[in-house]
């Protein structure tokens, strides 16, 4: 009886002292610019740091980092809501808004352990890109209906890139591919 209470009170004073609060930063940064075809274009990127601090160490454990970004266009009135996903560039032909944008994934396999003989699973992550065009369903001036995003293959994009210009986006470019994946055939 002795044994477990010194084990718990043990496992106590541990998790007092290793125990953390979070400390949260949000970053919102907005830019404006007018595209030369008259668009203009308001992207909005949201950094949110997150700091462990020990409760009673008042030690730093580290700062973990993610980012959101949002699209505005007008006059068109059409919004993006990319979540983690960097906004590359963007596309305009017959009334149709076309976006590219960078997202990590997190690429998850299982193996066979040979000496344990057990199933195990390794994780990491790469940066793919994506691309998407605008659907835009909504009817008497905008107030009724519906519009959203949908994906679409780098073949599709990339014609069309042949009969509009390519506008950049501006971003942080904490996103990018390897020279090697700069095709962009991950989807």
């Amino acid at each position: 009886m002795k044994i477990t209470i010194k084990i718990y009170l043990l496992i106590s004073i541990n998790a007092l002292f290793i125990s953390c609060d979070y400390e949260d930063k949000e970053i919102i940064d907005k830019m404006n610019t007018v595209l030369s075809n008259g668009r203009h274009l308001e992207v909005e990127k949201t950094t949110t740091l997150s700091t462990a601090i020990g409760l009673f160490s008042g030690h730093n454990y580290g700062t973990t980092h993610r980012f959101t970004y949002k699209l505005r266009i007008e006059p068109e009135d059409v919004t993006w809501d990319g979540g983690s996903g960097e906004p590359k560039s963007l596309l305009f032909f017959k009334d149709t808004t076309y976006i590219y944008f960078l997202k990590e994934k997190v690429i998850r396999k299982t193996y066979t352990d040979s000496i344990t003989n057990t199933l195990k699973e390794d994780s990491y992550t790469e940066i793919h890109a994506f691309y998407q065009k605008h659907i835009d369903m909504r009817y008497f001036f905008k107030f009724f209906g519906d519009d959203y995003w949908v994906d679409i293959p780098h073949k599709d994009f990339n014609a069309i890139k042949h009969f509009s210009n390519e506008f950049a986006i501006p971003n942080d470019n904490e996103l990018s591919l390897k020279p090697m994946d700069s095709i962009g055939f991950k989807n």
